[in-house]
């Protein structure tokens, strides 16, 4: 069988599993150890994993592929995820209506975005939401690498990658806009930059490209072919930090340029590049207010900075 139908299957009614294991199995799943699961959940991590041997003996398969760098899903663990968190989402807006619409919005929402739009945009809009929602708690994975919605490591997901399959609700944010910088020094001590061309024969910091960052950040090829890069890194905060200290040219938004005045502008005002961003979460989620909530939050916040973000048609 290739769905839950072959979980089901093996269980009978009175082997069902509690709600209780198939919650410390969500954990486990979305950080990738028991050691993890256990402070996240308050419990031993000995109790983490008697849960998950419990189980896996009630359903009669294997879940996690147990290595010494962590437990990872197996093909049956993933066929279960979604069954659970149909679950947990039915549970929490059980819960919430239960609580009635006037109260207070509180709780966990985990938050992944790319790295510089969760420090220097996300971050900074969080002491307001926290005043004014202090029961929020948003835990934020600003990251070069976009972290996963399948396995629910964030519940929320700002993206230059939307998901293409799964039950999700996407919706585009707007338009973010690359210009080139280099610093003061850079400028006054290498050939002068008239046009596009002569970047051909100046050096540039970018992204490492080896697999560990989006091909949505290959936009360095896209300016001038066969780049010469003196620096590379999968940070673009660290990016900045070279080409701030004479490194080279480097391809920015405005939101990562402007956090000081150690660079310049090589073409004030033209935008070489551009890329879509993306919001994403599962559509179960969504019903739920905190989740709503941060959601709007977010699209609210993108609204708010035209000078940053230009909105999609």
């Amino acid at each position: 069988m290739h769905s839950c139908c072959a979980l089901k299957h093996n269980a009978t009614m009175s082997e069902l599993p509690e709600w209780n294991d198939l919650r410390v199995f969500l954990t486990v799943a979305r950080l990738g150890t028991i050691s993890q699961a256990g402070e996240r959940l308050n419990i031993e991590h000995s109790t983490v994993s008697r849960r998950i041997d419990r189980l896996e003996e009630k359903l009669a398969v294997v879940l996690f592929d147990r290595r010494r760098s962590g437990y990872t899903l197996t093909d049956a663990g993933r066929r279960l995820i979604p069954h659970a968190e149909k679950m947990e989402s039915a549970l929490l807006e059980a819960v919430e209506q239960d609580m009635g619409k006037e109260s207070a919005i509180e709780g966990t929402v985990r938050v992944g975005t790319p790295e510089a739009f969760g420090i220097h945009v996300l971050a900074p809009s969080l002491a307001s939401l926290h005043a004014g929602h202090p029961g929020l708690h948003i835990e934020l994975m600003a990251q070069p690498q976009f972290p996963s919605l399948v396995t629910r490591e964030v519940e929320i997901l700002v993206t230059l990658e939307p998901p293409q399959t799964g039950r999700y609700k996407v919706a585009r944010l707007g338009q973010v806009e690359y210009f080139l910088y280099c610093s003061p020094g850079y400028r006054d001590t290498h050939p002068p930059i008239q046009a596009l061309g002569d970047v051909a024969g100046h050096q540039f910091v970018d992204y490492v490209h080896d697999g560990s960052v989006s091909d949505r950040y290959r936009i360095l090829n896209e300016l001038t072919p066969n780049p010469q890069r003196s620096f590379t890194t999968t940070s673009v905060l660290a990016q900045r930090t070279a080409a701030a200290a004479g490194l080279g040219l480097v391809l920015l938004t405005p939101y990562v340029a402007q956090q000081g005045k150690d660079l310049v502008c090589v073409f004030p005002g033209q935008v070489l590049m551009t890329r879509s961003l993306w919001i994403a979460a599962p559509e179960d989620l969504l019903k739920i207010r905190r989740y709503r909530f941060v959601w709007d939050h977010i699209r609210h916040l993108i609204d708010r900075q035209p000078d940053l973000f230009r909105r999609s048609a």
